[in-house]
């Protein structure tokens, strides 16, 4: 299950990480800051693919084993590769190539929807606090893990002088070992015996969630922020420092593997201290100071030096895995549902596409707007802000 974490997290930070490099091949005819907008555009649609994805594969997985649905979802994920490594750029059909582009990571979103959340909760299934936490870390170290080598396929295609006739090789690969992990899983996984949650068959789905909202609400906007804690030191910055300051965007790709490394870690050290203190005060801490400091640190990065964007990156970092490393085990708390695969699923999902995958496209249309760093740092702190006081209710409960 962690192996196949990992390779889900793999395509979706591939992409981003790829984008500054292959937007020009498929929106040529705009100035560079609107071809990252464009770029990371198809983020935003996983507000739309990843909830249809989530319903899909969490509703056949209350019915079926989980197992067999991850395969499913594995799958899907290694056939949109597939597909993302045979596009057609802009000058071999400029219309078709943007909606192929679409079509392939929809696909990929919708089916790493459905494993992302049937993983991380299939995982918590019976197990007690002290070791869900240790657990929730652990999937927190294989999620990094592929985002880690995504970020080195990224880093090595930014020490190439001219990496665009090769943009398509990651993505072929990638599908490569995807459908290898699904062939792994079919030989030498065995289920786990648990208790199923049932489908309800009494109350329909829709009611379910409009019976949730509250809660549901409350999960999306934090599980928003905590997709953008990754987001922006990890996507967001190795493309915007370069506008704003002298340094290029290899050097700042030079820097990816290191600043993955530390995440790594720290979800070691925050797995091991992390038992001995409540969550809900370590993740309004995070959410609050990001909230205080981030304006602040962003109107510095005008011209600012390598060191400064390195500090003020690991400091993100740092608050980011401690928010993110709690998260599923307080999204759990927040439900009570008899569908908790499409219920905290869905949460999850609307949360981390709506505020937090599409932070990227979100905070570049923001300082293509006003020009002025600190327009995109507004939107990470409202952000944090809101969470910051949804942890702070969960504190007083």
């Amino acid at each position: 299950m962690l192996m196949a974490n990992a390779f889900i997290h793999f395509d979706n930070a591939l992409y981003g990480y790829l984008v500054p490099m292959i937007a020009p091949l498929f929106f040529p005819k705009k100035e560079p800051v609107v071809q990252l907008i464009w770029g990371y555009s198809p983020f935003i649609i996983s507000f739309i693919a990843k909830p249809l994805g989530l319903l899909f594969f969490s509703k056949m997985a209350q019915t079926t084993k989980e197992m067999i649905v991850l395969r499913y979802t594995l799958l899907g994920v290694g056939i949109s590769l597939m597909a993302m490594g045979c596009l057609p750029t802009y000058t071999q059909g400029s219309l078709s190539s943007i909606i192929l582009l679409l079509v392939a990571r929809i696909c990929a979103e919708s089916c790493a929807a459905g494993e992302h959340n049937i993983t991380q909760i299939y995982l918590l299934k019976g197990v007690a606090m002290q070791q869900a936490k240790k657990v929730a870390a652990f999937y927190e170290v294989s999620t990094m893990v592929g985002i880690l080598f995504a970020g080195v396929v990224g880093t090595c295609f930014a020490w190439i002088h001219d990496p665009l006739p090769y943009w398509r090789l990651p993505f072929l690969i990638a599908a490569l070992s995807t459908l290898l992990n699904v062939i792994f899983f079919r030989l030498k996984t065995t289920e786990i015996e648990q208790n199923c949650y049932p489908m309800a068959q009494k109350v329909a789905l829709y009611l379910q969630l409009w019976k949730a909202r509250q809660p549901i609400m409350r999960i999306a906007i934090v599980a928003g922020f905590g997709y953008l804690t990754y987001t922006i030191p990890f996507l967001f910055m190795s493309s915007f420092v370069p506008i704003v300051t002298t340094i290029t965007y290899s050097t700042m790709m030079q820097y990816l593997p290191l600043f993955m490394v530390l995440d790594i870690l720290l979800i070691g050290w925050i797995a091991k201290i992390g038992p001995k203190y409540d969550h809900n005060n370590l993740m309004a801490a995070a959410s609050g100071l990001v909230a205080l400091s981030i304006i602040p640190l962003f109107a510095g990065l005008q011209g600012a030096s390598i060191f400064y964007v390195t500090a003020v990156r690991c400091w993100i970092i740092f608050l980011g895995v401690v928010f993110s490393c709690f998260l599923t085990i307080w999204s759990k708390v927040q439900v009570v549902t008899e569908a908790p695969y499409v219920t905290i699923g869905f949460a999850t999902i609307l949360g981390s596409s709506l505020f937090g995958k599409s932070a990227a496209v979100i905070c570049f249309y923001l300082f293509h707007r006003f020009n002025s760093p600190i327009a995109p740092a507004c939107y990470i702190a409202l952000l944090a802000f809101l969470a910051t006081l949804i942890m702070a209710d969960s504190v007083s409960e």
